[in-house]
């Protein structure tokens, strides 16, 4: 049969909907242990996401590439279940952290359910009297607070700040509290905040709404962390030589359980979901496992609550762990086995048609003051010694490599408008000192002319990154078309379209037939 490679990444074929279980009359694709019907087919087409859909839309054979899209999907689960990547321990423990964390979002949204119906008009009442004021303060169950609003915190404790001095203290319910300072709004603009009845109501009522659900979910992270124990050196060690750790190592533990190495190795995995990069200092991953900890046991609290809900997300863990599996399984088939040398880049160099000519660039040197200083550093923009010892350092987004403010060579287009319009309109030999621009809130840079780079001819250096870009998509393309076939060959998967003329063009159509 044709072997066709999508005009898609190969993640477009885990984004497709699981086929559904209608029965019917005649296969569409097939492999050495099972089938797919027609009407299974046209129910896949209906389950799949807009975007997706719409991807396969814009194809010029929308439902061919669906078909095979399906198929293709259909052999890699199969592999996934055969090399048994589903059930790998950082496979299993990132499921965890999806269910973990889809059931604390859930437990949020009930309380929040909860608290706004338990909001009564006498709550409103309290929250009008004591808005505009605002406290920070100490209790003896914990540290310095602040700022809260004052109506955020719970009606005693906020009626007895508002009648204290800064420096007082109150006992209640067993509790000492002190007030360290607070500061009230002028009245005139509490009573025209409040006389928007209609707004106020709405803001109070979400402020209430999230100060006490904040307050649930806090006591339920301190009862997470009664007995939660970290072995530092374990961590150190995990951060510094994770290699000489066993993956049954402990890493953190409670009364109720423990976090191993390889646990967190799954964790980490699940963390970096989307992230270009990740921190795993001992800080970061201390962090991470204390929150780890809680996540759990709200989750635990969720599914006791709600054993109804908490199934419904056990049910999409598995297929958040199914597409986790089938991207590691294409990492190590396909990604991971692509090597891009010098000597590839370098012929990819010389292969071209022709070489792209770079626009004029510039380099500048620059001297980034705050607001607060600004008055002070202008008298000194004819001087280079004093302004450039101010003790700031030059424009960081374009700073080259080791140097405080010389720039690297910049185009036009990546400058803000305010400093492009003058850097790019000066003479050669014209590098005295610019009037700041404000390129951010309360930042502005001073800036002068360095060097003019004429346009020119783009060198290896310069296009290598595009270079290795474009070679590893052309490898990985190749590289996917070549393991699609091993594994048509191993599930022996086949494809019916002699009967694609007999049925609808529109596939939504199929799950009815």
């Amino acid at each position: 049969m044709p072997r066709v490679l999508l005009p898609w990444s190969f993640a477009m074929l885990f984004l497709l909907a699981a086929c559904g279980s209608t029965d019917g009359n005649t296969w569409l694709i097939r492999t050495n242990t099972e089938e797919i019907s027609v009407s299974e087919v046209g129910t896949a087409w209906i389950n799949l996401d807009n975007e997706t859909r719409m991807r396969f839309m814009s194809g010029d054979n929308p439902v061919g590439d669906f078909i095979t899209a399906l198929g293709r999907k259909t052999m890699v689960t199969m592999e996934i279940d055969n090399s048994e990547y589903l059930y790998s321990p950082v496979i299993q423990t990132m499921r965890k952290s999806w269910a973990m964390n889809s059931a604390f979002l859930a437990y949020s949204d009930s309380l929040s359910a909860v608290a706004r119906r338990n909001i009564t008009e006498e709550d409103l009442s309290n929250y009008a009297e004591l808005l505009g004021s605002t406290v920070w303060y100490t209790s003896s169950i914990g540290s310095q607070r602040g700022p809260d609003r004052l109506p955020d915190l719970p009606w005693d404790v906020a009626f007895a700040f508002n009648s204290m001095a800064a420096g007082s203290t109150v006992e209640i319910e067993g509790v000492l509290y002190t007030l360290d300072s607070i500061i009230t709004a002028p009245r005139e603009m509490i009573d025209e905040t409040i006389a928007n009845t209609d707004q106020f109501r709405a803001f109070a009522i979400n402020s209430l709404t999230e100060s006490r659900v904040d307050r649930s979910l806090e006591t339920l992270k301190q009862e997470a962390l009664e007995t939660f124990v970290i072995d530092s050196a374990a961590v150190f060690t995990y951060c510094t030589l994770r290699d000489s750790l066993d993956n049954s190592s402990e890493v953190a533990s409670w009364s109720g359980g423990s976090i191993s190495a390889e646990d967190l190795d799954g964790i980490i995995a699940f963390l970096s979901l989307g992230q270009s990069e990740s921190s795993q200092s001992p800080v970061w991953v201390s962090h991470n496992l204390r929150n780890h900890a809680r996540l759990l046991y709200i989750a635990h609290k969720y599914a006791e609550e709600f054993p109804d809900e908490y199934s419904v997300i056990e049910d999409n863990s598995k297929s958040f762990a199914m597409d986790q599996a089938s991207d590691l399984l294409f990492d190590t088939r396909v990604s991971d086995t692509i090597v891009i040398s010098d000597s590839m880049v370098s012929e990819a160099y010389n292969s071209l048609d022709s070489v792209p000519v770079l626009p004029e660039s510039r380099t500048f040197e620059s001297v980034m003051v705050p607001g607060a200083v600004l008055d002070d550093a202008m008298p000194l923009m004819n001087s280079d010694a004093e302004l450039m010892q101010l003790g700031y350092t030059g424009y960081t987004e374009f700073l080259s490599d080791g140097s405080e403010f010389l720039s690297r060579p910049v185009f036009l287009s990546e400058l803000p408008r305010e400093m492009d319009m003058v850097l790019f309109l000066l003479e050669n030999s014209d590098n005295s000192w610019q009037r700041p621009v404000e390129v951010s809130e309360n930042s502005f840079v001073f800036y002068r002319l360095v060097e003019t780079i004429p346009s020119h001819p783009a060198s290896l250096k310069q296009l290598e990154p595009s270079l290795r870009r474009n070679l590893h998509i052309h490898l990985e393309e190749q590289k996917t078309v070549e393991w699609m076939c091993e594994l048509e060959d191993t599930y022996n998967l086949q494809i019916n379209s002699d009967i694609l003329n007999d049925l609808p063009s529109d596939p939504s159509l199929w799950s009815e037939l």
